[in-house]
């Protein structure tokens, strides 16, 4: 991975079962979770349309100013539950 490619995520997609899993950062991740699918609901066969598609991770620095400000307001909401939380 190159200084330009930055982190990639991945996800599993059946067009079958018009389902698509959680986003993972390890490709080995990815493939546990397509084998586990077929498995558990294709009976180890390959249903048809699937696909793992690979998507470039947005850096902070990237991010829009909305994004970055949402982020921020989200920590800050959860310090303020967990400090009522103690009280």
């Amino acid at each position: 991975m190159t200084a330009q490619e930055g982190p990639v995520s991945y996800t599993y997609r059946c067009a079958q079962c018009r389902t698509t899993s959680p986003r993972v950062i390890d490709y080995r991740l990815v493939l546990a979770e397509r084998d586990t699918h077929r498995a558990r609901f294709h009976g180890g066969h390959i249903p048809d349309g699937e696909s793992i598609t690979a998507r470039q991770t947005q850096s902070w620095a990237e991010a829009g100013s909305l994004e970055r400000g949402l982020t921020v307001a989200l920590v800050l909401v959860v310090l303020l539950v967990i400090a009522y939380k103690t009280l």
